[in-house]
């Protein structure tokens, strides 16, 4: 039966259901790595930090196929490129399964460039769903990230140790971690088959006479930047993906080696966050299909984000174990919970034929985010042994972004705006009364201690 002849809501659900599991099944992809990389170092005896430089190589890819994934969409269909994604990225495990090791980069390559899936999805919903329901609606297939951190953190250790009886050597064969990536590949394979049946509905607005170029590359920049919603979507992509890289990289570490709590421990608190983190994605999503505007909620998540981190920063051995417990729910509802509610608002921004590009154009910041601030945070964590200071760092443009989403737009260039507002503070009067207000606060502030440690 034809996709022409069903109800709206019927291709909608079709859509939606489809790309949460395209989501979910590239989310696999991206952790299987990370799960399997202490038996990978340890049988080619290199250091843990390896990982490092894979997923630097990773996030330079996905940062360059995301500013220049437009074209493509456009030439050969949003579906069609979802299914390309899930094969490159499948094809990764692959060349992880080889075992061996100087093909690694090729891997990260490859499973960058997969990120354009994202856009992809975006390209095909922003067709399809209501402005009115386009929040709750990206909201909800943006679940495939947590969804797809479930099915890896179970699937992928599930598979390690896992035997077959062969029949014609009369053994059995146990799968390692080369074995385990191998079986993943070949699932995501077939995700990426089971879209078949739908692409000529949902790649009939292809047109296969555009040439991708990098001309391409940057007129989506362009409209990026010089947008001021889409400028400020994207800085948004960039402080909170920069709070989501350095939770993902060093939460459960700080737990463990800073805090001396153990693996299970550590492990629990991480999975009842990240459970809460389904959850507060499809409820900002209907809070910004229904209650406020979706600006109102960008401004809410940076806020609630500052106060996390600043909150996660200040860990110690006082905490208890609720405490912290609580203080990861509030990271992940706001500062790992904003992806539906900012593609929605992309989408509904992008010139309808380009919500492809302009998608990947705001999302190149969240992967410049994800390859400088844990850059960042292990050098802090290298100077100052401080596991709390990093996320000190990742606060401000947090707390920055909250200011930017509750007020109207600024037109023009910000850099002119930064310039004007230091000369506004440069005058005279207004510098006398900085100096006053800090020297009050610091007269205030040393009484109050040293008269503590005195008394």
């Amino acid at each position: 039966m034809s996709l022409a002849k069903l109800d709206w809501r019927v291709v909608l659900t079709i859509a939606t259901v489809a790309m949460l599991l395209q989501q979910a099944f590239s989310y696999v992809c991206q952790i299987a790595l990370p799960i399997l990389a202490d038996r990978i170092a340890e049988d080619f005896g290199i250091s843990r930090a390896w990982l490092g430089l894979y997923l630097f190589i990773q996030n330079i890819t996905a940062i360059i196929a995301a500013m220049g994934c437009g074209g493509f969409i456009i030439r050969l269909g949003a579906w069609r490129v979802s299914q390309i994604c899930l094969t490159l990225m499948g094809t990764s495990l692959l060349v992880i399964a080889s075992g061996q090791l100087w093909m690694y980069p090729v891997g990260a390559v490859l499973l960058g460039a997969g990120a354009i899936s994202t856009p992809a999805s975006s390209h095909i919903l922003a067709r399809y769903c209501p402005r009115h329901l386009a929040p709750i609606i990206f909201s909800v297939k943006q679940t495939g990230v947590p969804v797809g951190s479930l099915i890896g953190g179970l699937l992928i250790p599930a598979l390690l140790g896992v035997g077959f009886y062969i029949a014609t050597i009369g053994e059995s064969v146990y799968l390692d971690a080369y074995g385990a990536a191998f079986v993943a590949a070949l699932i995501v394979y077939s995700m990426a088959m089971l879209l078949q049946p739908f692409r000529a509905f949902f790649d009939s607005d292809r047109d296969p006479s555009v040439r991708p170029s990098f001309s391409g590359v940057l007129e989506t920049m362009k409209i990026v930047l010089s947008t001021p919603r889409l400028r400020d979507l994207a800085f948004a992509a960039f402080a909170f993906g920069g709070l989501q890289s350095v939770y993902a990289g060093f939460f459960i570490l700080y737990l463990v080696d800073g805090l001396e709590y153990s693996e299970i421990d550590a492990g629990m608190i991480f999975a009842i966050a990240s459970f809460t983190a389904v959850i507060a994605r499809i409820a900002w999503g209907w809070l910004g299909s229904t209650l406020v505007s979706p600006r109102v909620v960008m401004g809410l998540i940076g806020f609630l984000g500052f106060v996390a981190a600043v909150l996660m920063g200040n860990f110690d051995f006082g905490w208890s174990y609720g405490l912290i417990t609580a203080v990861a729910i509030l990271y992940n509802i706001s500062g790992l919970s904003w992806h539906g509610v900012l593609l929605a608002e992309t989408a509904r921004l992008a010139p309808p034929d380009k919500v492809g590009g302009v998608t990947g154009g705001v999302l190149a910041f969240t992967s410049v985010a994800m390859m400088t601030y844990p850059a960042v945070y292990g050098g802090m964590l290298a100077i100052t042994d401080s596991y709390g200071l990093g996320f000190f760092f990742a606060a401000i443009p947090s707390f920055a972004a909250g200011f930017v989403f509750f007020r109207p737009p600024v037109e023009g260039k910000w850099l002119r705006l930064i310039r004007n507002g230091i000369i506004w503070g440069l005058t005279p009067a207004r510098m006398f009364y900085a100096v006053s207000a800090t020297v009050i606060g610091a007269v205030i502030g040393g009484t109050l201690v040293y008269g503590g440690l005195l008394g």
